[in-house]
């Protein structure tokens, strides 16, 4: 018996056009792929000589010598007895779905290799209907509920040329263009669902290097778009361009109905499908106000006006934190709002960076006055980007996005890490410190892979990214020598243009500004340099690290120390903190003695020497 009938009378090739009522995940892919009754069979007599043992031995003896699975030849033979052509044909379509996988050489011909179920399948003779768990790291499945919960928030309208392919479910590739955050993907999400149908969307940066591994995954895709009647939305399609041939074979070809996509850019691939370009401009203060009002109807005018003023995030993004917002009660406050827009950057970001907060004020920076001045004007350019770029029209006069990007480069301990949870708190954004360690892969293509889920998180977020020591990620390209100098020149490459096309704010350190690249340090909109401190500033920061509650000496002089001891603020801190352990451990208020003590140590770790204390 397979599939409920004997093998023997196995003969109808009839379709099943509808999945019955509660239907089982492989009557589901009967009917959505359209699964004759011989090929369903074949699948069954597959997986059950896998999940059987008793049958997985009585299948033993009839592989042939050599092989680990049951050849094409037998299964014909065993399903639909001497008609070799329909179990041959069979066998091929069921071989292009990708339901089956055959080993060998694919020079022999099918009948004469081994055949054994795709792991998919196996899944749901199991009962998973899900989505693909292998694609699981690539792709989300959405269904047409879900979209619609999420995006009726806003009230969008869609584009005309949008809803009649949809309408029509034409073979067409539909991209919808322009920057992150603009609302592409929601906007092509609201029409697929206005279909009823489920969408399945795939972060294409995300997406096999190896064209052997994509082209897998792309056929893997248009199979589960057929079994869950979904749509496939291609985020950021650029990030493929090398492989066009590749996506066009394996998921254009393959898939029934639009493919949807989004790109910075209008999309040149020669294919065959039509191709409809969609530009999507982001919404601007008045109609991101709209869009909060409606996302939380209880919202109060002023309070809307200040989301929309402070948050330029993307309507999917936006429905997402009401929809977080709304969880809780009571009347909604901008801290309210803060909190759950933080909570959805901070899951994007898992794993890459981490939020840090800064407890220092502006009066704890010591900095020379122009120095300081470049950073007064840096925030306020960050306040009044969109007045002066987008409402005054700048950006086509200069050629520069709404992104910027500053250096503050220094010896350590200088504060180059404080100065940039200062500017952050000033525009009342959250700094999350990049995590190189996890973002810098030896693997060819993994570095841009982590960098494009890093700027893709917090471009439709709302936050400053902070790369401390960022010589390591944004050095000087090399002569290429060797192909990991070819490889690192690429990451430098891309690197160089990712950031010119982010949107966002961020923020570098380094303690050696001559090892960035110099192309790189062009694209700058600003560069601080955050010196050593002279005597003045040093006598000044022995002071000020002292907190007024702390008990101090009556005679406690910082004179001679800031003479002596050349160093940064951040080791005058370590000194401080120092000095007042060794107070509170012999009983007394923090004295001369126990600074000079510090700041002695201090100066030892750094490899200088010193002089005895006076007294």
């Amino acid at each position: 018996m397979v599939g409920g009938k004997p093998i023997d009378g196995v003969r109808d090739p009839d379709v099943l056009a509808e999945p019955p009522a509660r239907s089982t995940p492989m009557q589901t892919l009967q009917a959505q792929l359209r699964l004759s009754a011989i090929e369903l069979d074949l699948l069954w007599l597959l997986v059950c000589v896998e999940l059987e043992p008793a049958l997985a031995a009585a299948a033993q003896l009839l592989i042939s010598p050599g092989m680990h699975e049951l050849n094409a030849q037998i299964l014909e033979h065993l399903v639909v007895g001497g008609d070799g052509n329909l179990g041959r044909e069979a066998l091929e379509r069921l071989a292009r779905l990708g339901l089956i996988e055959t080993t060998l050489d694919p020079r022999i011909p099918l009948y004469r290799r081994g055949v054994r179920p795709n792991g998919r399948v196996i899944e749901l003779a199991r009962g998973w209907l899900a989505l693909d768990k292998e694609l699981r790291e690539v792709a989300t499945l959405t269904s047409s509920l879900e979209v619609r919960r999420s995006t009726m928030r806003l009230g969008l309208t869609l584009p005309e040329p949008l809803l009649h392919a949809v309408a029509e479910a034409d073979d067409v590739l539909v991209v919808a263009t322009g920057v992150e955050g603009s609302g592409r993907a929601t906007i092509l999400q609201h029409a697929t669902s206005s279909t009823g149908r489920a969408v399945i969307e795939i972060r294409a940066s995300a997406l096999a290097r190896d064209p052997e591994r994509l082209s897998r995954q792309l056929r893997a895709i248009a199979r589960e778009c057929r079994l869950h009647d979904a749509w496939p939305l291609l985020r950021e399609i650029d990030a493929v361009t090398e492989h066009a041939s590749i996506v066009e074979r394996d998921l254009l070809c393959m898939h029934t109905g639009p493919v949807l996509a989004t790109a910075r850019e209008a999309c040149t691939w020669p294919i065959a499908r039509a191709l409809i370009t969609l530009p999507i401009a982001l919404p601007d203060e008045t109609r991101r106000t709209a869009m909060w009002t409606h996302a939380l109807p209880g919202l109060a005018e002023n309070v809307a006006r200040t989301c929309a003023a402070r948050y330029a995030i993307s309507p999917g993004l936006l429905t997402r934190t009401a929809s977080a917002v709304s969880a809780g009660a009571g009347s909604v406050a901008i801290d309210d709002v803060h909190t759950a827009l933080r909570g959805q950057l901070e899951r994007r970001l898992l794993g890459l960076a981490e939020r840090i907060e800064t407890r220092q004020s502006w009066d704890d920076l010591v900095l020379p006055v122009d120095q300081f001045d470049l950073l007064t004007e840096l925030v306020a350019r960050v306040r009044h980007r969109r007045q002066v770029l987008e409402t005054w029209g700048f950006a086509d006069k200069v050629g520069r996005g709404l992104g910027l990007t500053a250096l503050l480069s220094g010896p350590p301990g200088t504060g180059k890490t404080m100065i940039a949870g200062l500017v952050a708190r000033e525009l009342g954004l959250d700094l999350y410190q990049v995590d190189l360690s996890k973002v810098v892969s030896k693997y060819i293509g993994e570095t841009e892979k982590q960098l494009a889920a890093l700027f893709e998180a917090a471009e439709s977020g709302h936050a400053i990214l902070l790369f401390d020591e960022a010589d390591s990620l944004f050095g000087k390209r090399t002569e290429v020598r060797s192909s990991n100098d070819r490889y690192a020149n690429l990451e430098v490459n891309y690197l160089l243009q990712r950031m010119e096309a982010f949107t966002g704010i961020s923020l570098l350190t380094t303690n050696h500004e001559t090892a960035i690249d110099k192309a790189f340090q062009r694209r700058l909109a600003f560069h601080v340099r955050v010196p050593l401190p002279d005597e003045k500033q040093r006598a000044l920061l022995w002071t000020t690290m002292i907190p007024t509650r702390a008990a101090r000496a009556d005679d406690l002089d910082v004179s001679g120390l800031a003479t002596e001891f050349v160093m940064s603020g951040g080791y005058i801190r370590n000194a401080v903190l120092r000095a007042a352990y060794l107070a509170a451990d012999g009983g007394g208020p923090i004295a001369n003695g126990h600074l000079w003590r510090a700041a002695r140590s201090e100066y030892e770790a750094m490899g200088k020497m010193t002089h005895q204390p006076p007294g």
